[in-house]
């Protein structure tokens, strides 16, 4: 059996967000993003900071972008289609969860899985 300091966070799943900025033209922006969950809090921090730069996003390591637009906020049929991709009920996609409880909890079903083998 698997024990879980041997699975890796970032190799079990990704943390999607949805993140806003303003691009060079001062322009607003949205972007749903997929998180690792080794730089999830450095993420929030950066966001939080407003030094958030989607440009560096991939580039830096954080994860994946998902999809993004010019304005405020998506669509929601863009949310409708993110929660889809990812198998998300769209209320869970705004949910104050824990995601490191989540990717926890995935990392002990996946043990499990690999001990019933």
């Amino acid at each position: 059996m698997a024990e879980s300091s041997n699975i890796n966070p970032d190799n079990v799943g990704r943390m999607v967000m949805l993140a806003y900025g303003l691009m060079s033209d001062s322009k607003p922006f949205w972007c749903y993003v997929a998180v690792k969950p080794s730089r999830y809090d450095e993420l929030r921090r950066i966001i939080a900071g407003k030094k958030f730069d989607i440009r560096n996003y991939e580039k830096e390591g954080f994860g994946e972008i998902i999809v993004s637009g010019e304005s405020v906020i998506p669509p929601q049929d863009v949310t409708k289609k993110v929660a889809s991709m990812f198998k998300i009920p769209i209320r869970q996609l705004f949910a104050d969860i824990d995601p490191k409880e989540e990717i926890t909890k995935e990392i002990e079903r996946l043990n499990n899985e690999s001990g019933e083998e």
